[in-house]
């Protein structure tokens, strides 16, 4: 019994004493520092790399696992997450944003650089690209130089070229200080350095390898004094590491001190760093492995991801009750979400077939929107701003004994309601009954008259005709969402993107995550570009073309949808260089804003290409798209319309929304702009502006006007000598249906853009700026808004 009872007092310690032990290790953290995050589209995992520190700042790289998974809780937007904390082993272990300064004095022995440009090796095999920059020095310092894996080889020879004997390694590092601010006028810098540090202002080194066996004035002009005064005032400060190479019984105890100063062994006031004088090259080498291993991340979180991820997410860790660390990252994007996919199963057929009708049913009510916009909010607005502004009650006229009704003949009496929007003085109900417009409109009245909700032809089949435009521009972003899903939601992913990312954002490193996100956005906005400028012209451009469609009228709207697609792509190219450019004020994550260049620079585009020999005016395409642009963008990147379990449907309401919003305000180009000119190119009346939209409007009333010899035509053309004008020889009405001004010729004779004659009794679209001729005289078509 009494062995019993000492084992079980046994095991009681040794468990208390392993709970202490652990609980010990894991309050030893003080902070844990995110570097860097890792995802694989169409898995289900993601790792999170990070680093933890003690109270000093001290990174603790032997920490127990076990107890780290049992203290350390990790927070996804405020959400814990469960997955399992192991030690690091990944190839790029130096977090992307840390920007490291190597600086080799060339005075040092032949084989000792050779190591030196091992050491380097070593850094740069385990750091992403744009992080490592190297320079010398002995009389002068040289400018830094990137090195990456691809170039490494190429600064071999620098290691071997041997000194000037002189080794002035403070103002060496007065510059190289200096270049992390970018505030040396008189000394030629890398400014990569400057905009990589001014971004990540705390993960900045300066590795410094100098010659130490031999005494004399390392400063030549400037002291260890100037310089350390450059160093407590700078606003970048980087950890200063420097190896000192000496020989037994030549070290310099002036320099000790200096470099004791600059990597603030003695001092708190300067960065933090490091200072290894030693006669042996070994012990050398061994400090600056160290030394690397430090600015690399310990450790890794891998946990499943349970949803689809298209943004920012914001990580955070915490010890017990307590935040020990926080980082936002960009894990896909609005225009490219990563879906994980369980054991990497590929979607079923019932799945495609669930997406499919509910992308049809998204349109469907988009459309919906679009029509009660239209035909219900905006004229019932109107109508009210109108009644509100014109619907008065009669009080007599100074001058005027008796006012009439124009459409009842009947006397308005004092009192009596009515509109006042023109000359025409009507009751009100007589102008309801007529209506909502005056009893003039058309032929003696331009103004008379009042949007309004027509409930009894709200559904009618001219109704849904009006909207048309917005039909074709829904369909069209339809159409772009179909085939961007198919093309895996982006193009050139292989090539063009990442060649934009490379070159443009300098702080991109190929093979990192977040170097693919951004081209994987970037592809996006490529395939975006290309397919929603090709189908919004196809359809627009289908629609505008009224004449009867042949073989060269078919490849005629191909061939300017294939331009409006290349100026789509193009445009957005530049857009997403734009965006490049902007992250360099970032560091792992898209801000929202970086996307709007892009956007806006597309509908622009996009607008001006849509009037490329069509009717469409720029200022209104310009403005619908800009419009449509706006509540797109909102969409997709403010609004929670779709469920967070389907992120593409963001993505959906977009194109569709854009294609939507741009038809619904081409549609009203025509009742917004009707004034409508023939201007007279030649002849006696050459330069006469004949306003011809006060006899044709697309809304009612009068619609007709004739040209001819006869004094019944709107234009008579009594200046002409020759007897090829008839008495009614052409008409221009609007075509009610189509929504277009149209020529339809009565007689044979006239010819339209000097080079086709019109078939009689036929009618054609005037677009903008076409001609044709009667007789001898040649008339100019002209749209104003």
């Amino acid at each position: 019994m009494d062995k019993k009872k000492t084992l079980g007092r046994i095991i009681l310690i040794v468990a208390f004493a392993v709970t202490a032990v652990a609980a010990a290790m894991a309050q030893t953290v003080d902070k844990l520092q995110f570097c860097s995050y890792g995802y694989t589209e169409n898995s289900d995992t993601i790792a999170l790399y990070f680093n933890i520190l003690d109270s000093n700042g001290e990174h603790i790289k032997n920490a127990n696992i076990e107890a780290l998974n049992e203290h350390l809780l990790f927070l996804e937007n405020g959400k814990r997450i469960e997955g399992i904390v192991q030690p690091a082993n990944g190839a790029f272990r130096i977090p992307r944003e840390q920007t490291i300064s190597v600086v080799v004095d060339r005075g040092i022995d032949p084989k000792e650089k050779e190591n030196i440009f091992q050491t380097l090796r070593q850094l740069v095999n385990g750091a992403p690209d744009s992080c490592i920059y190297l320079s010398f020095f002995d009389s002068d310092v040289t400018p830094a130089k990137m090195v990456t894996r691809r170039n490494l080889e190429e600064h071999h020879d620098d290691f071997k070229q041997s000194g000037s004997g002189e080794t002035c390694l403070y103002p060496a590092l007065y510059h190289k200080l200096r270049e992390f601010n970018g505030k040396d006028d008189n000394h030629e810098y890398n400014p990569l350095i400057a905009s990589r540090a001014k971004t990540n202002k705390t993960r900045n080194a300066m590795f410094v390898f100098l010659k130490g066996n031999a005494t004399g004035d390392y400063g030549g002009k400037m002291t260890s004094l100037q310089v350390w005064n450059e160093i407590d005032n700078s606003e970048i400060k980087p950890n200063i590491y420097a190896f000192y190479f000496v020989l037994p019984g030549m070290l310099d105890k002036k320099l000790q001190s200096a470099l004791e100063l600059y990597t603030g062994t003695k001092n708190s006031k300067v960065p933090r760093g490091k200072y290894v004088p030693s006669e042996n090259q070994d012990e050398i080498f061994e400090q600056v492995g160290q030394v690397i291993e430090n600015q690399k991340y310990d450790y890794e979180f891998i946990y499943t991801a349970t949803h689809p991820y298209s943004g920012d997410v914001e990580f955070e860790a915490k010890r017990g009750d307590t935040p020990i660390g926080k980082e936002t990252f960009t894990i896909g994007s609005k225009e490219h979400p990563w879906e994980p996919r369980k054991s990497n199963e590929s979607p079923s057929a019932a799945d495609y077939i669930l997406k499919s009708l509910m992308a049809l049913l998204a349109a469907f009510l988009t459309f919906s929107i679009f029509f009660c916009i239209m035909k219900v909010i905006i004229p019932l607005i109107k109508g009210k701003s109108f009644q509100m502004k014109y619907y008065k009650k009669y009080e007599p006229e100074y001058g005027i004994t008796k006012r009439i009704c124009t459409y009842c003949k009947q006397p308005i009496m004092p009192g009596q309601p009515v509109v006042t929007k023109c000359e025409h003085i009507m009751h009100v109900h007589c102008w309801e009954e007529n209506d909502y417009r005056c009893a003039e409109y058309g032929q003696n009245c331009k103004t008379g008259i009042q949007e309004h909700v027509c409930w009894d032809e709200l559904f009618t089949k001219s109704s849904f005709r009006d909207c048309q435009q917005a039909i074709s521009g829904i369909c069209a972003g339809f159409l772009s969402w179909i085939v961007y899903e198919l093309v895996g939601r982006g193009i050139g992913k292989e090539n063009v993107a990442p060649w934009i990312v490379e070159n443009f954002f300098t702080d991109a490193h190929p093979g990192t995550q977040f170097f693919e996100t951004v081209s994987n956005k970037v592809a996006s906005f490529l395939a975006i570009g290309l397919l929603l400028g090709f189908f919004l012209s196809l359809v627009f451009r289908y629609n505008e073309e009224y004449r009867k469609k042949n073989f060269s009228i078919y490849m005629k709207i191909l061939g300017l949808s294939l331009l409006s697609a290349l100026i789509g792509w193009a445009a957005f190219a530049v857009g997403a260089i734009m965006l490049c450019m902007m992250l360099e004020a970032g560091t792992f994550v898209i801000p929202w804003y970086a996307s709007v260049p892009a956007y806006l620079l597309f509908s622009v585009c996009t607008a001006l290409g849509l009037t490329i020999k069509t009717s469409i005016p720029i200022k209104s395409a310009m403005l619908g798209g800009l419009c449509s642009a706006a509540i797109g963008f909102i969409v997709l990147y403010f609004s929670n319309i779709a469920s967070t379990s389907h992120p593409w449907m963001n993505m959906l309401l977009d194109l569709i929304i854009y294609g939507g919003g741009l038809g619904a305000s081409l549609a009203t180009v025509r009742i917004l702009a009707e004034k409508y000119f023939l201007v007279i190119q030649n002849g006696a009346k050459a330069g006469t502006r004949i306003p011809i939209h006060k006899w044709m409007n697309a809304t009612g009333g009068g619609n007709k006007v004739t040209i001819g010899m006869t004094n019944d035509c709107e234009i008579q053309m009594n200046w002409e000598k020759s007897n090829r004008v008839a008495k009614e020889h052409a008409v221009l009405f609007i075509d009610q249906n189509k929504q277009l001004p149209m020529i339809k010729p009565l007689q044979t004779g006239v010819v339209y853009n000097s080079r086709a004659e019109l078939t009689p009794r036929r009618p054609s679209p005037l677009v903008n700026g076409d001609t044709f001729q009667i007789g001898e005289t040649i008339f100019l078509y002209e749209e104003t808004e």
